[in-house]
């Protein structure tokens, strides 16, 4: 697992389209690096335009380092699916 939603869905479909919009918007979108909220590690999170959280890292990482290379790792990947790499949908024929 490499983040996690930092929103809800009511369905499968729309948690999907999220994604996929999330992907080709990825250039857009900005986030970061910071403290987890005792203190002690760091995560990540990805925002919307506005501010609000779209993604966060799935884990807490001890290291400044290892997180900011975790988030960008990310937001590669985000990038290669948005500018037409395949997505590995359970549902496809």
């Amino acid at each position: 697992m490499v983040a996690v939603a930092a929103l809800t869905y009511r369905s499968y479909a729309e948690c999907r389209a999220a994604f996929e919009e999330m992907c080709a918007a990825i250039e857009g979108l900005p986030g970061g690096v910071h403290h987890t909220s005792e203190g002690n590690g760091w995560v990540w999170r990805l925002r919307e335009p506005a501010g609000g959280a779209l993604a966060v890292s799935s884990r807490s990482y001890e290291r400044h380092s290892t997180c900011q290379a975790a988030y960008e790792r990310f937001r590669a990947l985000l990038g290669d699916l948005g500018s037409g790499g395949v997505i590995a949908w359970d549902d496809m024929d």
